[in-house]
């Protein structure tokens, strides 16, 4: 017999149910289940007791998400770890605890139920619900944006590894990475060329976790810390700028005081590394077709094609010189001064 394939209907039903698994994950990680089983599968009995929770409602939720491949019931009643449940823990290098968090948060979630106003007006969707942007908004709620920021540096640890693997950045003396938040990016890129030196530019609170990260790394007589805002100035004396997931939270006009920001420091044998992703045309599968929605939703951001950052660059006095695909998905963007 043949494979079975889902109906059209099926494969709708789930997809319109998506909300349904993205809360389900949401409370998994709040609950720490992931965290609870680390050791071994657990009767739901003693998981629900250990996590503060109703045992048959315990057992419902895993149920579900054992069907999806997340965690697994070894037997009636006894739940245990799966690779993709592995992702959850916390204590993970490659965790998506917080991002699973952050999707299910209610500030982020009734962003969502706004996206129509987003494609009537191309108002910010997030606005709309919070009466802020959502920048401002977590300047104010400090729990968040320690939830936004750790789930931030959980997504961009997965393609760090790729992005340092993917360019050579020996040839440098100097790079500074703009918007390098704790310094993951930079600490790799440091690591791959010990003759380099760098420059963290980013806003004071998120310069005082970089400096622990460098210092444990043995990396921080290679580091200098600069904070202010990036469409005002950046660091001088660079001959490498890093923006990583930087440029997609504007809108080509916030987009372009950033862009002549980096430009003014750039001398002429100087290079620009935009690092995001680049939207295939048609019908082509990728990951930045939807984080453009959420770029949109939530910022009033955007993922683009390769003629979209080039016309980008170009209003800004920068040329497109190469862009370099990785295995992550993300591709770097390189430009030069015009």
């Amino acid at each position: 017999m043949g494979e079975r394939r889902s109906s059209p209907q099926a494969a709708m039903l789930q997809l319109i149910g998506g909300a349904w698994i993205t809360q389900a994950l949401h409370a998994a990680a709040r609950l720490r289940f992931a965290d609870l089983l680390a050791e071994g599968p657990l009767e739901v009995e003693e998981l629900a007791s250990r996590a503060g929770t109703a045992p048959r409602s315990t057992e419902r939720l895993l149920r579900a998400l054992a069907m999806l491949g997340v965690f697994q019931e070894e037997e009636p009643g006894r739940f245990g770890l799966t690779p993709m449940a592995e992702l959850l823990r916390t204590d993970r290098p490659n965790s998506l605890h917080h991002w699973a968090l952050m999707q299910g948060e209610r500030w982020h979630w009734e962003a969502w139920g706004s996206l129509m106003e987003s494609v009537r007006s191309e108002q910010t969707a997030f606005e709309a619900t919070r009466g802020s942007p959502l920048f401002d908004y977590l300047e104010r709620e400090p729990e968040a944006s320690h939830c936004f920021n750790t789930a931030m540096a959980e997504l961009s640890s997965l393609s760090i590894g790729a992005i340092v693997k993917s360019y050579d950045f020996s040839g440098f003396q100097r790079v500074v990475d703009v918007g390098g938040g704790t310094g993951a990016l930079l600490q790799r890129v440091l690591e791959a060329s010990p003759s380099l030196k760098g420059v963290l530019f980013d806003r004071e609170p998120a310069l005082e976790k970089a400096r622990q990260r460098m210092k444990e790394a043995n990396l921080e007589e290679r580091v200098e810390y600069q904070s202010g805002s990036f469409f005002e100035t950046v660091p001088s004396g660079g001959d490498a700028y890093l923006l990583k997931h930087i440029l997609h939270d504007w809108n080509d006009e916030a987009a372009g005081k950033l862009l002549r920001a980096c430009r003014a420091q750039l001398a002429p044998r100087a290079r620009l590394l935009i690092i995001e992703y680049v939207l295939p045309t048609g019908n082509t599968p990728s990951h930045g077709k939807l984080l453009d929605l959420e770029m949109m939703v939530m910022c009033g951001g955007q993922e683009r094609t390769e003629v979209e950052l080039k016309q980008l660059l170009a209003d800004n006095h920068l040329s497109l010189e190469r862009v370099i695909p990785t295995p992550s998905g993300l591709s770097i963007i390189e430009a030069i001064p015009v």
